[in-house]
Order: structure tokens, then C-alpha cells, then sequence
């Protein structure tokens, strides 16, 4: 029998039960909308955070303090960066940009409004050299020479307060009196979130938080590599400085050492086992519906015996019974993959187009989700096509 006689023959087969042909498919459709789907929402997730490390800088490292270690407590600096930490780190032959940073919460009011923000302490010249991401949307960036001036995020200017923060405006910040000279422009990025932030001169965020913070200390240290200089070798150096000056272990390491690189990575290893766990989950609707697809063929099977037999009878083999009730089973798996397809494409695209969260559709992933499907179908057809292929003509010809 030939392969297109097996099609056609397969293609009558669905026709005339169709409606018992699509319930089939169904396990099969939301099996594979469903890996697709997901799939797909974390690697626009994965797209979209890496856009983002654009903005952050390939040659860019941060340091910033981490919890506090209960086995080096007594240890003065332990959970904290000081400014020796930063005169240390400066030394760095690799080093071509590097400032220190003070931030933390605080109190601003405007008009009649009062919110809680971030406030940055920077040292303006400097820090504009080692963030790429600051744009303005009106007004300038700090001076070196500014004294009670601000810089304010482009969500505290035009959404916190119930009126836009202008340049030129006064706003208060822990009671002190401010003057507005820039707004910046919009970011949307987690790794560099100044839209909810204010910047003032570094001295005045020192007087800002001294009750909170230790005399010379810092919650960060910002810098950029000398091109052509390697930023993981540069943060392998940063932190056996800081492991020395701090007496602490690796496993003790009170600090973290940021990297593009290190963000990276730990984006891969995140969204990888996300992507399997998401699969996996996903992949029990197609052995539900390979399930069944398995009921389905055997079902065939019962009801076209006196069929079988009748082919059987005009020089079918076993083989080609098999073959014949495999075909029509992969048929099932793979026109539900296809329609599987179809849905999550306009899932994607319906997701993806309401910007609640990112969604691609990935080409291998459909053309793998495809024959997964068709797999399925072979395997969840496999016994009943042996059934059918043992059957013996003579009595299957008697079926009543």
C-alpha cells in the first residue's frame, strides 16, 4: 500500500468522525499553545531585561554592600562600604571613571503634596560619566558647584504629585528647600530605575542621612573600565581588594561585585530552568492528550474490525495495518499541533500587543512543539495499531 493511499484513506478515517477527531486534538492543541506560550513569554522576558543591559554598560561595574554575615558581625564594615573602600578601588590601574554613591529613602514635598522617594548623593560630573542611561527630558544635570539643586526622575515630575514638577520649581527634600534644574527623560529599565528617584550633590545626601548612615559610609561604588581593559578580570581584582581591606572569606563576602557579564549569567541560569519547569508543566497537557489520542485509535480499531478484516482479506499485511493506523494517529497529533500553533500565535500577539509583559513567538520552538506533537501521536497510536495489525481476517470478517 502506498504511502499517499495511506493518507487518503487516514483523511476519510478523521472526516467521518470529525467531531470525535477535533475532541482528540484538543489535548494536543492546549498541550502546545500552551509550551509555546510560555515559552515564548520568558524569552521576551530574557529579550527584554537584556535590552536593558544595554543601558547598563558593558564596561561598567557596581559595587554595593550585601546582608550582614552573622559569622564576621563584629567586623565594623561587614554589610557596608565606606569611602576608603572607594579610595582603595580607585588605585585600580583599569579603572578610568569612579564615584562614590549615597542613597536612601526620604520625604519631598511639592505644593500641597508629600511622597517617599529615593534620593541619590552623586558627584555630578563623575556620575554622568559612568551612566550612560541619564537623558533629559528638560533642564541640565548637576554641577560639580550646585548647591540645593535637584535633578528629579521623569515619574516624580509628571506622576507623583497631583502637579508636574517643573524646572524652576521648589520642591523640599526632608524639609530642605530645593530647587528644580532638570527632569530626566523616561527609562523603564530595572537595572538603572531613576524614574522614581531624585539626584542632589553628594555632600548634601552626606548630611541627608547621617543619622541613618556611619560617618564616611556609602551605599555604592560606580565605575567604568579603560577600554580594551577586561571589566571581569577588573571586578576578580575589585574583590580580593575588598576581601583583604574587609577580613573576610569568600563565603563571608559581605559585598557584591556587578558586572553586565554577571547579570547575564545569572539571567541564563534563571530563565533556563524557567523555560524547563514552564515546559515541563505544559508538556502534561500532551500526555493527557496522547492519552487521548491512544482511546481514540483503539476505539477505531474496535469499530472498523470487519474493515481490517476486509483489506486483510485483499492482501493487506500486518505491516501495512500498522503502518496504516500509525499514519492516521500522527495525523491527529500533528494537524493538533498545528492548530496549537495557530492559537499561540495569536496569544503572543495579543499578550505582547497589550505591553502588560513581553511575549515572542520563536520559530524552533514551534517547529520543535510540531513534531513533538506528531510524535506523540505515533507513540499514543502505537498499541492500537498493533492490535489492529493482529487481528486475525477470518474472524475479524464474523465481527459483528
Amino acid at each position: 500500500m502506498k504511502l499517499t493511499d495511506m493518507l487518503s484513506y487516514s483523511f476519510n478515517a478523521l472526516h467521518y468522525g470529525k467531531v470525535r477527531s477535533w475532541l482528540t486534538m484538543l489535548g494536543i492543541v492546549v498541550g502546545i499553545s500552551t509550551i509555546v506560550v510560555l515559552i515564548g513569554l520568558v524569552e521576551g522576558l530574557k529579550q527584554d531585561i537584556t535590552s536593558e543591559l544595554e543601558g547598563f554598560g558593558s564596561r561598567t561595574i557596581v559595587v554595593t554592600p550585601s546582608g550582614i554575615s552573622a559569622a564576621a558581625s563584629f567586623m565594623p564594615t561587614q554589610g557596608k562600604l565606606y569611602l576608603d573602600d572607594y579610595e582603595r578601588v580607585k588605585r585600580l590601574g583599569a579603572v578610568e571613571y569612579i564615584t562614590p554613591v549615597i542613597t536612601g529613602r526620604t520625604y519631598a514635598k511639592y505644593k500641597k503634596d508629600e511622597i517617599s522617594l529615593s534620593a541619590f548623593g552623586v558627584e555630578p560630573e563623575v556620575f554622568k560619566q559612568v551612566t550612560g542611561t541619564i537623558e533629559l527630558e528638560e533642564g541640565r544635570f548637576l554641577t560639580d558647584s550646585d548647591r540645593k539643586s535637584v535633578v528629579v526622575g521623569y515619574n516624580i515630575a509628571k506622576e507623583q504629585f497631583d502637579e508636574e514638577v517643573r524646572v524652576g520649581s521648589v520642591i523640599y527634600l526632608s524639609e530642605e528647600r530645593y530647587t528644580v534644574v532638570g527632569v530626566l527623560k523616561k527609562t523603564g529599565s530595572s537595572f538603572t530605575n531613576f524614574d522614581d528617584a531624585v539626584f542632589i550633590p553628594f555632600e548634601e545626601a552626606e548630611d541627608m542621612f547621617s543619622d541613618i548612615m556611619a560617618e564616611d559610609e556609602i551605599t555604592a561604588i560606580r565605575l567604568t573600565v579603560k577600554e580594551g581593559d577586561d571589566p571581569e578580570e577588573v571586578a576578580e581584582e575589585i574583590e580580593t581588594i575588598l576581601l583583604s581591606a574587609h577580613k573576610v572569606s569568600e563565603d563571608e563576602k559581605d559585598f557584591n561585585v556587578i558586572t553586565s557579564a554577571f547579570i547575564n549569567e545569572q539571567l541564563n541560569e534563571i530563565t533556563g530552568v524557567l523555560s524547563l519547569f514552564m515546559g515541563a508543566i505544559a508538556s502534561i497537557s500532551l500526555i493527557v492528550g496522547g492519552v487521548g489520542i491512544s482511546n481514540t485509535m483503539f476505539m477505531s480499531v474496535i469499530e472498523r474490525t470487519k474493515e481490517i478484516g476486509t483489506i486483510k482479506a485483499i492482501g493487506a499485511t500486518p505491516s501495512e495495518i500498522e503502518r496504516l493506523f500509525l499514519v492516521e494517529s500522527s495525523l491527529i497529533g500533528f494537524f493538533g499541533g498545528l492548530a496549537g500553533l495557530a492559537l499561540a500565535f495569536i496569544l503572543i500577539v495579543i499578550i505582547d500587543a497589550s505591553g502588560f509583559v513581553p511575549a515572542v513567538f520563536i520559530p524552533w520552538v514551534a517547529g520543535g512543539a510540531l513534531l513533538f506533537s506528531a510524535t506523540v501521536g505515533i507513540l499514543a497510536g502505537y498499541f492500537p495499531a498493533r492490535q489492529a495489525a493482529k487481528l486475525d481476517p477470518i474472524e475479524a470478517l464474523r465481527y459483528e
